[in-house]
């Protein structure tokens, strides 16, 4: 095994070891940010008073919960990805084939829907609160 190859070898075993770290650290991130935020909005803006367009609260954490979900998977498939790197260094085939294989491409879809399912969630906690805030305007006037 030339050099090259070897350093891209051990490279990739950083990385794998790298994605494993991050992946707790996103998870709990991005699922204690987005809820608890809201929950702080319901709890502290709204408080005992009529709640409107709850569908768009419910979507935004149903959003939020199939990003986490899409992440998640994405950092296992990732794993995958860069075992498979891995074998295909290891065997000389990655000059044949795309490194990682199909477990690459789906990574990057995962990612993809991941982020549109997280920025959908945002735009829809944004509708929800822009009308309860409005509501709360509303009844003080």
């Amino acid at each position: 095994m030339d050099d090259k190859i070897s350093s891209y070898r051990n490279h990739l075993i950083l990385a794998e070891q790298k994605a494993q770290e991050d992946f707790d650290k996103t998870v709990v991130s991005v699922s204690g940010g987005a809820l608890g935020v809201t929950f702080i909005f319901l709890k502290d803006l709204i408080g005992a008073g009529p709640i409107f367009y709850r569908g768009c609260l419910f979507f935004a954490w149903a959003c939020w919960g199939m990003s986490i979900t899409s992440v998640l998977f994405s950092y296992l498939l990732s794993l995958a990805a860069l075992r498979k790197t891995i074998r295909q260094v290891d065997s000389d085939e990655i000059y044949e084939q795309k490194a990682g294989g199909k477990w690459s491409e789906l990574v990057m879809y995962l990612n993809l829907l991941g982020g549109l399912l997280f920025f959908v969630g945002v735009i829809s906690v944004v509708t929800f609160i822009w009308f309860n805030l409005e509501a709360i305007n509303v009844k003080q006037k």
